[in-house]
């Protein structure tokens, strides 16, 4: 049964369940014996959500190696790399999960490759983790959404089982979901990747499968059972398609402004914009770039409201005061000293470690410790410490 032939899930809640065997896969076979596996060819216009996949050519390769640190990142070209999902028969660790479907993306030559491998019965997993590790050997690296913490381990689990090498310890990988989720923590409502992909990316699936029913789909195949593989093949597919569209809107994430003048990078969504800015604010004050924080402070602060704005408008403050602009620094804080919440206290705090009079410090420390010990008990402790070191200076 053909992909078009299977209905929507909007009347009975799951799609209708078939006896045929996966349409369109070939038997292949290598040292360690056959696998079966499904190739489909794209064209690199082919849009998934408001992307083309060849966005991914308009990537900013720093940007990888700016969010997570890894400098092996800034190599990881991405017409040459793999995009990485898999189904499994759990999310437990170790060798008794087994990934039944490996799929993996890249592009070969103009058009992209989608090969998704598939165990027809358990016996043929050495031969297709074999085929896994070569195409990953071949690669310039990895990329995946939340594959370090799951999809790497599993296979290489399975892969040292069967003496397989594993290829991943020798590739750069780049785990998505981390650098995403540092950016748009606040802005969305949790990190899995159907939640980003939609709103960062604007793709929408209709009557996908959850993951949840990959393994009882496969169980039911290999029991000769009617089955729902055809649509746990299409949810690996779009997984697969929205790991390429997040590389491309990632790459994209310090110009916030897509290739090709094809316009802002949040299509109309200011609250991803201000979510982003307030991110690399705080990234770039934390790898001590403090003119670049200064001036991301300054643009989230345009971009937001509310009580997130006191918290930015602090950081702000404290990039003028590494900066050595104290005049600045002491307006900054001045004009947050006027609530009473965790904010003011910090700003306090700030004021007091700026003041070259201890006896006017004080008084600054004692405001400070009585706001913090309502909202931050971890700033109370510090304002405490520094409280006892002033007073036994003043006696």
């Amino acid at each position: 049964m053909g992909e078009s032939d299977v209905p929507g899930s909007a009347g009975a809640g799951l799609p209708a369940r078939s006896l045929d065997p996966p349409r369109d896969l070939g038997s292949h076979a290598n040292t360690r014996g056959v696998y079966a596996a499904r190739t489909t060819l794209l064209e690199p216009t082919r849009t998934h959500g408001s992307f083309e996949l060849r966005e991914v050519d308009h990537a900013d390769r720093s940007v990888f190696e700016f969010m997570t640190g890894d400098a092996a990142l800034a190599g990881l070209e991405p017409r040459s790399a793999v995009y990485l999902d898999i189904e499994t028969t759990g999310l437990s660790g170790g060798a008794g999960t087994t990934p039944f479907m490996i799929g993996l993306g890249r592009f070969d030559g103009e058009r992209f490759e989608l090969w998704q491998g598939f165990l027809r019965e358990p016996d043929e997993e050495p031969a297709l983790l074999e085929e896994c590790a070569r195409r990953v050997a071949e690669s310039s690296g990895v990329v995946s959404f939340f594959g370090k913490s799951f999809d790497r381990h599993r296979l290489e689990d399975k892969m040292r089982m069967h003496g397989v090498a594993p290829p991943f310890a020798e590739r750069p990988h780049l785990d998505l979901y981390h650098p995403l989720r540092r950016l748009y923590r606040g802005a969305l409502d949790d990190g899995r990747l159907q939640t980003m992909e939609r709103n960062l990316c604007g793709v929408t699936r209709a009557d996908d499968l959850p993951g949840s029913f990959a393994p009882a789909a496969w169980f039911d195949f290999l029991s000769a059972r009617p089955h729902l593989l055809e649509d746990v093949f299409r949810h690996n597919f779009d997984d697969i398609l929205s790991l390429v569209t997040l590389y491309a809107h990632l790459g994209r994430a310090l110009v916030e402004q897509r290739g090709e003048e094809r316009g802002a990078l949040d299509h109309g969504r200011p609250e991803l914009a201000a979510e982003r800015a307030m991110a690399l604010a705080r990234l770039y004050l934390k790898r001590r770039e403090l003119e670049s924080s200064l001036a991301w402070a300054e643009t989230a602060l345009d971009r937001v409201g509310g009580t997130r704005q006191r918290e930015l408008a602090l950081l702000r403050a404290e990039c003028l005061r590494r900066l050595s602009r104290t005049a600045e620094a002491r307006s900054a804080y001045g004009a947050l000293t006027g609530e009473r919440d965790a904010c003011a206290a910090g700003a306090l705090f700030e004021l007091a470690r700026l003041e070259p009079e201890d006896a006017a410090a004080l008084p600054l420390l004692d405001r400070a410790r009585d706001l913090a010990r309502l909202s931050d008990l971890r700033l109370a402790d510090l304002v405490e410490k520094r409280r006892a070191r002033l007073v036994a200076r003043l006696s």
